[in-house]
């Protein structure tokens, strides 16, 4: 039997979990534009297998059809009635244009605001002064006050994203790859950190799609229906 799952997750990682956890698993397919929205398709696997790979992607996964996550997010949204903005600095945006790629995103999306200095952080966000001087623009207390700052009577939820794309500006301490994802609601607040691999635009695009896989996950913890 053949098995098809969406997940957030890069390629490599993918890679890694079946040569640790199904090394006798080789037939399988990967669909991926360099970011960590993936669609996997694995053929010809047993029973067993079909049931232990629900187990290994299970923190990941998030379908197992064809629908993206802007697609799984917008849907999400759209059936609890909310409306999610983003505040964005390495993603540049992109956040905001994936989920204006899905038909009848006014539905469920509020508006973007792209703050790549410091200067617009504090400006258009509300970031402190005092946050950025002792946590720096890359950490995540910068990536929560992102996110609280675009919360109003109109925004349900908020998602936020802020790193180092690289090539350059990293250091030992804050590495390329580092980013940090918020996600909030009025009640509720979760930071997330990773290091991302690749070129810029890998980077970018994993950023962009993680940021859309935290906030499905916030929904279905603390919305559901």
């Amino acid at each position: 039997m053949d098995k098809y799952l969406r997940v957030c997750l890069t390629e490599s990682e993918v890679n890694e979990r079946m040569a640790k956890w199904h090394p006798h698993i080789d037939d399988y397919f990967i669909e991926s534009d360099g970011g960590s929205d993936l669609g996997i398709t694995f053929n010809d696997i047993t029973g067993k297998d079909y049931d232990e790979l629900d187990d290994t992607f299970s923190d990941v996964v998030y379908g197992d059809g064809e629908s993206t996550l802007a697609e799984t997010l917008y849907e999400a949204l759209r059936r609890r009635n909310m409306k999610l903005a983003a505040a964005e600095s390495l993603t540049g945006g992109m956040i905001s244009a994936a989920i204006v790629d899905v038909p009848g995103a006014s539905e469920v999306f509020y508006g973007g605001v792209v703050a790549y200095t410091e200067a617009a952080k504090m400006e258009k966000l509300g970031v402190l002064d005092s946050t950025l001087s002792e946590c720096g623009a890359v950490s995540g207390e910068t990536a929560v006050e992102m996110a609280t700052g675009l919360m109003s009577d109109m925004v349900s939820v908020a998602v936020s994203a802020t790193g180092i794309a690289g090539p350059g500006g990293g250091t030992p301490l804050k590495p390329v790859g580092l980013t940090y994802i918020a996600v909030t609601d009025d009640e509720h607040t979760e930071v997330y950190e990773h290091r991302f691999w690749g070129e810029r635009d890998e980077i970018r695009r994993q950023a962009r799609d993680h940021a859309l896989f935290y906030v499905i996950r916030h929904l279905e913890e603390y919305f559901r229906l």
